[in-house]
């Protein structure tokens, strides 16, 4: 497997067949619904030493279990949004309606909208890791790790946690009835969470400073370690401001050079 940016790629390993029928299935789902929440090929070929490889979109987003930490205790309707789709790609798999590749729950996403996606390896592939849950298995496993972070007192807890179990290693008419449980246990719910930030400007909590650190030497040691204040909690950091300024004066310097 070699890894892009923002993209993996995959590898065909001796018979194609498997691999194939992987990518046939996720050509026919592209326009479905459930699609949203599969991770696209974007480019198919073949490497020079005759392989079939693909090019897969690994969108931005978190960890599930990463999401959740930060999202703390989802409610209801909360896990309702983030498990209807694992259930419902779960039971085209059992279903044999699309084939998916095995994954960890490290592949299984929260995009900055708050929606899932699942980053799945294709069977017959060179990325294909012996940890990895295979299938429905996988989603299933995702969408119980959400409900296990769900309050345990709830009255819907019980039902679901028994339904889930059951799909687990059941079959296609266990993953729907699991389903079914979780869509009557509320209505859907928007994730409402702050991913981590990735641009230069990051929001830091004021500290309160007392009049006896406000000297030059406290100032100068809460710029190099907070950085600059530039609006209402919000700091750029001494570095990149100093790069900042240092530019800027070359461009003055030119200016004036070229005026002259």
């Amino acid at each position: 497997m070699q890894t892009k940016t923002d993209h993996d790629r995959w590898c065909a390993v001796a018979d194609e067949r498997a691999f194939l029928a992987w990518l046939a299935d996720r050509a026919a789902v592209s326009r479905d619904r459930a699609a949203r929440h599969l991770a696209p090929v974007v480019e198919v070929g073949r490497l020079p030493d005759g392989r079939l490889a693909v090019d897969v979109l690994r969108p931005p987003g978190t960890v599930l279990a990463a999401a959740l930490d930060i999202v703390g205790t989802p409610t209801t309707g909360v896990a309702v949004t983030l498990t209807v789709p694992l259930l419902e790609l779960a039971v085209a798999e059992r279903t044999g309606a699309v084939r998916i590749g095995s994954a960890g729950l490290d592949d299984v996403l929260v995009d900055d909208a708050g929606a899932v996606v699942l980053c799945d390896r294709p069977p017959g592939s060179d990325g294909v890791r012996r940890s990895d849950e295979h299938g429905a298995r996988l989603l299933v496993l995702a969408a119980r790790l959400v409900w296990e972070r769900t309050d345990a007192r709830s009255d819907e807890r019980p039902r679901i946690d028994e339904a889930l179990a059951a799909a687990l290693d059941g079959d296609s008419a266990a993953v729907i009835e699991a389903l079914a449980v979780v869509r009557a246990a509320a209505a859907p719910r928007p994730v409402r969470w702050d991913p981590p930030v990735h641009d230069l400007l990051v929001g830091l909590p004021e500290r309160a400073v007392s009049r006896t650190e406000a000297s030059p030497w406290a100032v100068l040691g809460e710029l190099v370690e907070r950085g600059v204040p530039i609006g209402r909690g919000r700091r750029l950091p001494l570095r990149r401001a100093l790069v900042g300024v240092v530019v800027a004066a070359g461009l003055t310097a030119a200016a004036v050079f070229t005026i002259g």
